[in-house]
């Protein structure tokens, strides 16, 4: 779904970005800093559109103008749960190693697409690399 392609980002999605960086007071290294965490790099010139859509969406949320989130999506309290488990495993550091593990084993790009069943076996699934990597 967000295959990189050669082709660099819209110019109306990345006027969008900084027009949304400008209204919450983000400065030039505090968006790239939102990009790298949902992208995994910090250009923004080379985005897909589905990547620069989920940063609009992201910075969105920091303005409080966020859509509603989907019915049956993961809930707030699960990603909270999901950071903290990412943070124990020492994946914070490398934030293309949970979405990497994400497309793997559950089949969906980004985090916020997975249902809060699917977001459930994610955090077992955490819980229990956890535990694994305590013992060894």
């Amino acid at each position: 779904m967000t295959a990189k392609s050669s082709s660099k980002t819209p110019p109306q999605l990345l006027k969008k970005i900084w027009a949304l960086a400008k209204e919450t007071g983000l400065t030039e290294e505090e968006v790239r800093l939102v990009a790298e965490r949902i992208t995994g790099q910090p250009r923004l010139s080379t985005l897909s559109k589905t990547e620069a859509s989920l940063i609009i969406d992201t910075m969105n949320q920091l303005t409080g103008k966020a859509k509603a989130r989907p019915r049956g999506r993961i809930t707030q309290a699960q990603r909270w749960k999901i950071t903290e488990l990412e943070k124990a495993l020492g994946w914070s550091d490398e934030p293309q190693h949970l979405k990497n593990f994400i497309k793997k084993y559950y089949k969906v790009d980004h985090i916020d697409w997975l249902t809060q069943p699917k977001a459930s076996k994610l955090i077992e699934s955490l819980k229990n690399m956890a535990t694994r990597q305590e013992k060894s």
